[in-house]
């Protein structure tokens, strides 16, 4: 079979406009998703938006819904690689974990475009089930074999639950904490579920605010592209 350079680099570019044009259509998604709201956001904006055919969209995306899986999971996987780099900081297990869990309320609770769309996501089955197991490595991650192998997934859940229990709250409007506050009880209550006193917490949480003050961690570049 004789090599076909043409048709080789015609496929080629081919290939790459198409990875191009979806993610247009993703950074069209986020944008909208952020400005209006999930469930006001109709397919045909996002088309407008991203400046591109009803074809085309659904070609990269049989519906509304698998663009949101979509960037949800882009989301989860960011924080899911930060738990690897603060756990490289070498502070003791129950400040790492409390400092991986702030930064991530950090992004999903500060950014006021993220956190409407946050809310959201957090109802989807999938990426509900996706964000579980991010609450398994952090444990296993930062506390290695402290966590009986039999305990893991009950702790992992339990941490869920709280953590979905304050979330479906702040989107019913029943909770006028500010996102710090918020996050904060979250990370205590976690601890206390993995037997750290009350002072112990106290001192966790105030080592983790300094760490942020220091080094100016604010609110995630993720929506940097849009």
């Amino acid at each position: 079979m004789i090599f076909d350079r043409n048709a080789f680099m015609a496929n080629f570019s081919k290939g790459k406009n198409s990875l191009k044009k979806r993610d247009e259509i993703l950074r069209a998604a986020k944008k909208l998703f952020a400005e209006l709201g999930y469930e006001q956001t109709s397919v045909r904006k996002i088309v407008e938006e991203a400046n591109t055919s009803m074809g085309n969209l659904y070609f990269h995306f049989p519906h509304k819904l698998s663009i949101l899986k979509v960037i949800s999971k882009e989301f989860i996987t960011i924080l899911r690689n930060q738990i690897t780099h603060i756990h490289s900081l070498n502070f003791s297990p129950e400040v790492g974990f409390a400092l991986d869990f702030r930064i991530g309320y950090i992004t999903t609770l500060e950014d006021s475009k993220l956190s409407k769309l946050w809310l959201v996501v957090r109802n989807n089955p999938e990426i509900h089930q996706y964000s579980l197991e991010n609450k398994r490595i952090r444990l296993r991650t930062f506390f290695g074999n402290q966590i009986p192998d039999g305990e893991l997934d009950s702790l992992a859940i339990a941490i869920q639950a709280i953590a979905d229990s304050f979330f479906e709250q702040k989107r019913e409007g029943n909770l006028s904490d500010n996102s710090v506050a918020l996050s904060n009880t979250i990370i205590d209550y976690s601890l206390r579920l993995l037997g750290y006193s009350p002072q112990r917490i106290s001192e966790v949480i105030e080592e983790v605010e300094e760490y942020i003050v220091k080094h100016n961690i604010t609110t995630a570049d993720y929506f940097k592209n849009i």
